[in-house]
């Protein structure tokens, strides 16, 4: 990507014993290096037969993975402008931020992803953060 780490999620796939075994032909025979590897190309292959639907929720949206500085958070107490983020990826709020400037400073979260940081903060502001398909209006 561009240079940051990316972060990844686990997911748990049920498929029928038949569909398993073809991944692990397709393995074997060195097409793929792992059943993770054949399960992400097919899941790209989704994605891009349908960008339609994630080019239009997407738009305006931060996507891919974002820090959220302390410094961010300091500038909208300052401006008295409280922050209503779009993530499409991993939101991570750095682990210099109170659970107090959080709650002054975010208004809103809407997350297709993971948010993550310190425990006390995702605490504090939970009901403030909407996940995945919950309400699509933002």
């Amino acid at each position: 990507m561009d240079g940051c780490p990316v972060e990844t999620e686990k997911v748990c796939v049920n498929l029928p014993a038949a569909e398993l075994g073809k991944i692990d032909v397709l393995v074997a025979e060195g097409l793929y290096a792992s059943r993770t590897d054949v399960i992400r190309n097919g899941i790209r292959l989704v994605l891009d037969a349908h960008p339609e639907p994630v080019q239009r929720l997407v738009q305006g949206a931060r996507v891919g993975y974002q820090l959220l500085m302390k410094s961010e958070l300091e500038n909208a107490r300052t401006l008295k402008q409280p922050l209503s983020l779009f993530v499409v990826g991993v939101l991570r709020i750095q682990g210099s931020v109170t659970p107090e400037l959080a709650d002054q400073t975010i208004e809103r979260i809407r997350i297709f992803g993971a948010v993550r940081g310190p425990a006390a903060v995702l605490s504090r502001i939970d009901d403030r953060i909407v996940r995945g398909g919950d309400n699509l209006e933002f």
